[in-house]
């Protein structure tokens, strides 16, 4: 393992307050942890869980796994936490500094942590931090980099053991770590932006999954490919680019005599459409005219797709409507940010990067429940859609986990 120089210190909150300096003290004498004011935080419905406080810096690209949270800061090291409790489990220098670092993954059955930049994949042993040894005869290759055939221009998405990526030249990239060289391409394009999304539903009444991977160009073709075969399912054709990735979402119950649920993949367009087209054929199933370019990925939470217009506010409408031309539930003036998950209660949690501020939304009709500030927050992210924690670094770099409140 290759051991950091600098020392670190975590901090678990339980009946106790803590100060940012790590000096425990009474609840009393504390309103504030990290930049969190704690009295807003406990109206938020959430709770400070722990807190790591690294000297290293400037701490970017959070990454969550089932049992481990990443980091990598401005030398090129990643870091691995312990999710649990957040302690420190290792530290490994990748790269030189030269090209950047795009996602982390970890593939669980190889245990291996496969860092993709834009030229190459860096091979970490997951448990140990350490770099693959010819020792290890688990695994079909021990290199410790594989070099790209094709520059990664987004982060990957796992499927079946394999990274997919999109690239600069326009293609998306199945790259198998197993073997350490691509296994399939297609060309989707011109330069692919926006990191392929891997979208799921069901095709037959016997049950049979349709899995594929949907990417975009940024020229405004937008692609589902059958992530087993590499086969073409369908295209679209935008008006412009797509700034985010797409989403998805199926309903729990079949419609209009339809012999399956209706799967859908909800398109946000800087050409100011919400889309929805069919999982399975691409076919239009509705869109709405917004009155900005959209720059966010739609929130598809069970029913209703939550879609934050710029300068507009947090609209909802419903994701599976007869109506082509969609049926909005409502719309929030007053709610700037875009929705990333929800609370124990249900209540939606809007994260505003720009204004560093997280409003808690009753879902029915818009209305604003609680609202935290977090000006001191360079960037935030959550482990899952329903109920989830949240995941911060500060401009100090220092990481917290916010849960749940029981």
């Amino acid at each position: 393992m290759l051991f950091p120089t600098f020392p670190y210190t975590i901090i678990t909150l339980a009946a106790s307050a803590v100060l940012a300096t790590g000096v425990a003290t009474t609840a009393q004498n504390v309103t504030e942890v990290s930049g969190v004011n704690l009295d807003q935080l406990r109206e938020t419905g959430y709770r400070i869980d722990w807190i790591n406080q690294p000297t290293s810096k400037g701490l970017h690209l959070p990454t969550i796994t089932k049992d481990s949270f990443y980091t990598v800061d401005n030398s090129d090291f990643v870091s691995k936490y312990d999710i649990d409790s957040g302690k420190w489990l290792w530290s490994t220098p990748v790269g030189n500094q030269t090209y950047k670092i795009k996602s982390i993954t970890e593939i669980k059955n190889l245990k291996r942590t496969y860092v993709l930049s834009e030229g190459g994949i860096y091979v970490i042993e997951t448990i140990t931090g350490d770099y693959p040894s010819n020792a290890d005869s688990e695994n079909q290759d021990n290199s410790q980099f594989f070099p790209l055939q094709e520059v990664a221009n987004t982060s990957a998405t796992l499927f079946n053991g394999q990274m997919i990526y999109g690239s600069t030249t326009g293609n998306a990239v199945w790259f198998n770590p197993s073997i350490g060289f691509t296994a399939s391409t297609y060309n989707i394009g011109s330069t692919v932006d926006v990191p392929p999304t891997f979208v799921a539903g069901i095709r037959t009444d016997r049950g049979m999954m349709r899995y594929a991977i949907v990417t975009a160009s940024n020229d405004g073709t937008v692609i589902a490919i059958d992530a087993k075969d590499v086969q073409q399912l369908w295209t679209v054709s935008l008006l412009d680019s797509v700034a985010a990735p797409v989403s998805y979402g199926s309903n729990n119950r079949t419609i209009q005599n339809e012999d399956i649920p209706r799967s859908s993949v909800f398109i946000a367009g800087t050409d100011r459409y919400l889309r929805s087209v069919d999982l399975h054929t691409g076919r239009p199933r509705w869109r709405v005219l917004t009155k900005s370019p959209l720059q966010d990925s739609p929130f598809v939470l069970q029913t209703v797709v939550y879609q934050r217009i710029p300068n507009v506010g947090l609209a909802a409408f419903q994701a599976f409507p007869d109506d082509f031309s969609g049926k909005q539930n409502w719309i929030a003036e007053n709610i700037s940010g875009t929705a990333i998950t929800t609370t124990k209660a249900g209540k939606l949690v809007c994260w505003d990067e720009q204004e560093k501020i997280i409003q808690i939304v009753d879902p029915r009709k818009g209305g604003i429940v609680a609202t935290l500030s977090l000006p001191s927050i360079r960037s935030l992210t959550t482990d899952q859609q329903i109920n989830g924690s949240l995941f911060l670094i500060t401009e100090d770099d220092t990481i917290l986990r916010l849960d749940p409140r029981r």
